[in-house]
């Protein structure tokens, strides 16, 4: 029998992997496959899309689409036309807004030229009512008045020279010889008519302020004196037919023989009031203060005095016929000779 030398018998054992164990064995398969599976992907270009998804397809552009499109000559005539259209409402709006600034600047223009002939007339005639002569100053007041109409905004200020221009010229006198004649109350007269026919309601925080005033047999039928300070005043003779005299103020007021019939004195403050002889035919009295005011022998008839304070007046031989009392207070009033109601 042939023996194999030992050298040969070694070198035939080294060729021979040594054996492994089934774990090991998988492993080294899984890896060989995954190897071999990397050298066979193709690696795909940049921006290319993943596998699986299918490219989008663009539709072929027609050979019509390709070519540039050509402006004839009408739609050049058109859109000249239309270019012009534009230009032209453009301008008509330049020309109009140019239009609306000219005539807002022509109205402030207007108005102050106005508010500044207003200014001036109003400095003149408060300059001729201080005046010596008679007749200068009934211009002013009448000027005054005029003025009241045209520019309601000057209307309190008027109110205030006017009520004190009549307060300095119609101071009471100290004796009877030094009543005045009818001449020389002309002015206040005037002065008086342009308070009594305003308009009340541009007054704002101005009121007619006569307090004191002498305006005997004063001629005010009518006239609007809404809450106006008389206090004081001597209205003896005067006559203010259906007078507003709504809230005004009368306290130790003398109106013996004055014409009150049908006037309004609601809310008044006669308090103390001398209304002898007097004549209050329909007055509305209603909710007025008469306190320890004197109303012997006048005739009450038909006369609006619920809800009046009557406490301490002077009631002697008043004809109430006909007048209406409701919640009127009588308390301490003087009722000797009283008829009705």
């Amino acid at each position: 029998m042939h023996r194999v030398p030992a050298t040969r018998i070694n070198v035939f054992m080294a060729a021979i992997p040594p054996r492994r164990s089934g774990r090991a064995a998988r492993l080294q398969r899984v890896a060989r496959r995954r190897t071999r599976a990397a050298s066979r992907r193709v690696t795909a270009p940049i921006g290319s899309r993943p596998p699986g998804r299918n490219r989008r397809t663009l539709a072929p552009i027609a050979p019509a689409a390709r070519q540039p499109a050509v402006i004839t000559r009408a739609d050049w005539w058109k859109r000249i036309q239309e270019a012009a259209s534009t230009l032209a409402a453009l301008g008509t709006l330049g020309v109009l807004i140019f239009a609306w600034l000219s005539i807002q600047q022509v109205d402030d223009e207007h108005a102050l030229t106005r508010e500044k002939q207003v200014t001036d007339r109003y400095n003149a005639a408060v300059n001729n009512i201080g005046g010596d002569s008679l007749e200068v100053r009934l211009g002013g007041i009448y000027a005054l008045q005029r003025i009241m109409e045209d520019s309601h905004r000057d209307q309190p200020s008027i109110v205030n020279v006017l009520s004190t221009y009549i307060r300095d010229h119609a101071k009471k006198p100290k004796q009877v010889t030094d009543l005045p004649d009818r001449k020389q109350v002309v002015d206040v007269q005037a002065a008086l008519t342009a308070l009594g026919y305003r308009d009340p309601a541009y007054d704002g925080t101005a009121r007619v302020d006569l307090s004191g005033s002498y305006l005997s047999r004063a001629y005010l039928r009518g006239a609007n004196l809404t809450g106006a300070n008389l206090t004081g005043a001597d209205l003896s003779g005067a006559t203010l037919l259906e007078a507003h005299l709504r809230g005004a103020y009368l306290s130790s007021a003398d109106l013996q023989e004055a014409d009150l019939k049908g006037a309004d004195l609601r809310s008044a403050d006669l308090r103390v009031a001398d209304l002898r002889d007097g004549f209050l035919d329909g007055a509305d009295l209603s909710g007025a203060t008469l306190r320890g005011a004197d109303l012997s022998s006048q005739v009450l008839s038909g006369v609006d005095l619920s809800g009046t304070i009557l406490s301490g007046a002077n009631l002697s031989g008043v004809d109430l016929h006909g007048a209406n009392l409701s919640g009127a207070d009588l308390r301490g009033a003087d009722l000797r000779g009283t008829t009705g109601p």
